[in-house]
């Protein structure tokens, strides 16, 4: 009987998922299974195409599952369970839109996408909480008719992301960054902005009184000249102390005035999609809207193809690390162990006059 090793390549447990992930065979049979999809889709869209004219639903279905495993599994990377799953699975997400599209057309299909994002962006908040939560951006026509728009909810987003890792920045302060770089040290949370607003406001009240009586002292100043010094040394200094507070937070009031701006501006973006939503619709040929929906029932497909895929890569890596943990360790490397443990044994027992 032949025995096999890990490769030297492999030195830990970790470093298989990366390896198996990354080897050109691996990559080389996934890559030879969705070009096969590929292929197979350029044959067999037409009879999709057709489906507002045929409206044979089952019997589409009957040819898409017979000829996609026939197409997929020689690939066999798949077995023939894994490979008709993927469009059983597909069928069973969509078959309530391939029922639209053969009794309408693919303009009605696109317009049934339309008014379903509509009828839950209009739901009052009872309702909303009733059902599954809806993310209309997430949408399947969304993404695929109008990727800009998302472009910009992007890059809205992100914006306000930085923004608030600044705010927050400031707001920690630079000895609390320093004191979680500490290891075995847990600082508590700070606010150092919300200290010096506490700060600012306890100075502006404690001048304000000496302000006042300042300017009465100041209609005798002859006769009130040294208490006239004092308050004005008192007063300057703090001053001097919030002008200090108010410079620091300065760049703060910054961040949050362009946090307001973008969060409103995101919010103005997202209040647009239906708008937006309705004119790109409108937009829309015949002919667009058939590749449109064409093209969504792909991505679909492949979607689902990439999930079967993934999870089968993943039982690979999964039965790798399993040969890893029974085998890493080699028959002589345990008979070793356990002489070394017996010599040591051994030597104890000598040592105390049993041998």
């Amino acid at each position: 009987m032949d025995y096999l090793d890990f490769i030297s390549a492999i030195s830990e447990r970790g470093q298989i998922k990366s390896f198996i992930e990354s080897d050109a065979g691996v990559q080389q049979q996934e890559s030879k299974l969705y070009s096969m999809f590929a292929a197979w889709w350029q044959v067999h869209a037409p009879s999709l195409s057709e489906l507002p004219k045929t409206k044979k639903v089952m019997e589409l279905r009957a040819e898409f599952l017979s000829s996609f495993v026939d197409s997929l599994l020689p690939v066999g990377l798949l077995d023939r369970f894994k490979v008709a799953a993927v469009v059983a699975s597909w069928w069973d997400e969509v078959k309530y839109e391939l029922r639209t599209l053969s009794e309408s057309n693919f303009g009605g299909l696109v317009d049934s996408w339309v008014d379903t994002i509509k009828d839950a962006l209009e739901q009052d908040d009872d309702e909303k909480k009733k059902q599954a939560k809806f993310d209309p951006l997430n949408h399947k026509l969304v993404g695929r008719l109008m990727p800009s728009y998302l472009q910009e909810i992007a890059e809205a987003e992100a914006k306000i992301a930085e923004l608030e890792q600044q705010k927050q920045a400031v707001e920690q302060g630079e000895e609390a960054e320093a004191d979680a770089g500490e290891e075995g040290e847990e600082s508590e949370a700070v606010n150092v902005v919300k200290d010096l607003e506490t700060k600012l406001k306890l100075l502006k009240n404690l001048i304000k009184e000496p302000k006042k009586e300042l300017k009465i002292l100041k209609k005798s100043p002859l006769l009130n000249a040294e208490k006239i010094a004092e308050l004005e040394v008192f007063i300057k200094c703090n001053e001097v102390e919030i002008a200090e507070i108010d410079e620091y937070l300065e760049p703060y009031k910054e961040i949050v005035t362009q946090l307001k701006e973008e969060k409103a501006k995101l919010k103005t973006l997202k209040n647009e999609l239906v708008q937006r939503l309705e004119a790109a619709r409108a937009a829309l040929t015949d002919e667009d809207c058939r590749d449109l929906v064409l093209a969504i029932f792909k991505d679909g497909l492949i979607a689902e193809l990439e999930r079967y895929v993934t999870a089968h890569r993943q039982q690979v890596i999964a039965a790798v690390e399993n040969w890893w943990d029974k085998y890493q360790v080699t028959l002589q490397d345990i008979e070793a162990e356990r002489d070394a443990v017996a010599k040591k044994l051994n030597e104890f027992l000598q040592g105390l006059g049993y041998a």
